[in-house]
This record gives structure tokens, sequence and C-alpha cells, in this order.
């Protein structure tokens, strides 16, 4: 399978960050991909919360046994009825960054095991090790978050 054929689609955001179902525990199993536009979403780390507006928001999963690369990650994707494939994120950003639509910042909410440095040809915010996405209940209104140890902006 080609990488432009990739079944990469719009998705609802709290479903694409599995924050559609009620759960109490990050779901390990969850394999769910795809993009959405996020009029504001929060990254969060140990030492700061940092809101990001009008983000595109690309859902990844970096491969469970995949190789540590310095510069880049292994993606995997499940596919319905057939076996799971494996491309690298820069190749996957080559690919697909062009054909979604524009955003004045670009998350990705993927894990990074291996703590690779990600280059890509946009300003794309990344973290390092894993990424978890939460729903905060507020009076003000809910509040998405991606935690990570540490968040990253790479720009071009």
């Amino acid at each position: 399978m080609k990488i432009a054929d990739l079944p990469f689609r719009e998705r609802p955001l709290l479903e694409l960050l599995h924050l559609d179902v009620d759960r109490d525990d990050v779901d390990t199993e969850y394999a769910g991909y795809g993009w959405a536009r996020a009029e504001r979403i929060w990254l969060a780390s140990r030492s700061e919360l940092v809101p990001v507006d009008d983000a595109l928001v690309l859902g990844l999963h970096s491969a469970d046994d995949g190789e540590a690369l310095a510069d880049d990650v292994e993606l995997e994707f499940e596919l319905p009825g057939g076996k799971p494939v494996s491309v690298l994120l820069s190749k996957f950003l080559r690919q697909w960054l062009p054909k979604l639509p524009g955003a004045p910042a670009i998350v990705l909410a993927m894990c990074n095991p291996h703590r690779a440095e990600v280059r890509a040809g946009a300003p794309v915010r990344y973290a390092d090790g894993d990424v978890e996405s939460w729903l905060e209940r507020r009076d003000d209104g809910d509040r998405i978050q991606l935690v990570a140890d540490f968040w990253y902006t790479v720009t071009p």
C-alpha cells in the first residue's frame, strides 16, 4: 500500500483522541488515527500548560516494536481487515501535509518512545515519550489536553 492510499481521514476531535468514551485511565489498546481541527488544545508537560489555538491535530501511533531512530519515528497503521502497515513519520508528513487543510499550528498527537528529533516541512509541535489525551470538565468549558514529558516546536 502506498502512503498516499492510507485511510487517514478527518474525524471528530474527541473521537480521534479517544475522549468520546468514559474512561478513567489511558486505553493502551486504542490505535485510532486521522486528523481533526481543534479550536483550542492544551499541551501539558511537567513544567507547563500551553494553549494552542486553531490547531490541526494529527492522531498517529508509533510502532510498539519500532526501530530506535534519532531523527524519525516508525509509525504503525492498523488497517481494517488487513495487516498493519508501518511507515516513517518523515515520509508520511511529506505525503500528507500538503493534502491537509492549512492551520497556524500542527500538533502531532503521537508517542515518541525513542525521543527522536522530528523534522517536518512545516511548523509542527511534537512530544518526547508517551502522549496521553485527557478531557478536563470545567465550569468555563471543557479542556482537551495532550500530556507528555516535554513538547517541542520544530520549524522548517
